[in-house]
Order: C-alpha cells, then structure tokens, then sequence
C-alpha cells in the first residue's frame, strides 16, 4: 500500500494479469484505462510509476513507460524549434500563440502519435504507461490525443495516469477533467476506469 489515495500495489495486481494483458471482457472496446490521482501527489505518483513499469519488466512484461511531455520535449529539440518557440512566446499574443502550438506545431495526429508509433514497435511492448498530460496543457488535450491514438493502438493495453476526473455517468456524462477543474473539461467515453476491470476481468 501507498500513503496516498493511489494504491500501486493494486494496480500492479491487475496490469500483470494475463487476462488484462490479453484484453480479456472488453468485446470490442478500445483496451484504453484511466487511472486518476490528485495533482498534489504527482511527484510520488511518476515515482511510483517508473517503479511499477521496473517491477512489470523484472517478471517478463514489457513495458513502453511514455511521458508526452518528454515526448513533446524531445521533439521540439530535435526539429530545432524550441528556442524559436521560447523567442516567439515573448512577442506573440498569448491566444494566438496557444492555437498555433497546439494546431500546427505540435499538432497530435501529425507529430505525438507517430512518435509513440515509432516508440511502440521499437519497445515490443506489452503494456503503455501514458503519463504526464497535465504538462502538456493547454497545447495537448488528453482527450483529443486518447481519439487520435485510438486506431494504432487498440491492440495493446493502455493505462493513462490523469491528474483529474474521469466521469463516466449516463446522468452526468463521459468526460475527462482536468485537476479537476471544471473549465479543463473534454469530452471523453471510449476508456475504461482501471479500478472497473477488476469486475471485467474476473479478477479475484
């Protein structure tokens, strides 16, 4: 057990087991989990998840940990963009700026999901570890990247950790919500709450 309101312990319990690896009660839903925690924890929790992803691979389950800030990071470095990026931020209005980051320069479809293609079939992976989307925002939109990345991996089990809300309510709604925060709401219904495949599953 942790000493926070995520519980690593179980969530190793169910990520190694064969049926969730083998997408195992889902029909023919994309294999896509959300696993939320408090944004005041994130340091534990990245901690934790590397340790989860060194755990996973120590019993034979390869794991492909990715961080979409870093993702993002590295692109930026190696297209040559990210000083301009830091140039122009301070000249161009704040509006315009967010619209030309997220549409065209770090445009999902074109640029992350591609990369996390090349990531995966480099990995042999088993197993996704998506984390660090709140960096990201407003540039990134987790919900608009879980759509985009729904064609190329719906083969393989994914676990999105999420600084926020996942609501899934046929009263409320199926949204994702970052920080909790009502005004960072996106639309959002083809994921599973991980906690919820235990009941799927079968798993005692």
């Amino acid at each position: 057990m942790t000493s926070y309101n995520i519980n690593f312990e179980n969530i190793y319990h169910i990520v190694s087991n064969e049926k969730f690896l083998r997408m195992e009660g889902l029909g023919n839903e994309v294999p896509f989990f959300i696993q939320t925690y408090d944004i005041k924890l994130q340091d534990n929790v990245y901690s934790e998840i590397h340790t989860l992803s060194k755990r996973l691979e120590t019993h034979g389950i390869s794991v492909l940990t990715v961080g979409i800030y870093d993702v993002v990071i590295d692109y930026l470095q190696e297209s040559g963009k990210l000083e301009k990026l830091f140039k122009a931020e301070q000249r161009t209005d704040k509006e315009k700026y967010e619209r030309e980051l997220g549409n065209k320069i770090l445009n999902t479809r074109k640029i992350i999901v591609p990369r996390m293609v090349d990531m995966r079939r480099e990995a042999e992976a088993h197993l996704i570890l998506l984390y660090q989307v709140g960096e990201v925002f407003p540039y990134i939109r987790t919900h608009i990247l879980l759509q985009q990345l729904q064609n190329d991996f719906s083969d393989i089990p994914l676990v999105l950790f999420y600084p926020g809300e996942y609501v899934t309510s046929y009263q409320d709604g199926f949204y994702l919500s970052l920080f909790g925060d009502p005004n960072f709401k996106g639309d959002y219904y083809r994921a599973f709450k991980l906690e919820d495949y235990k009941i799927r599953g079968r798993i005692e």
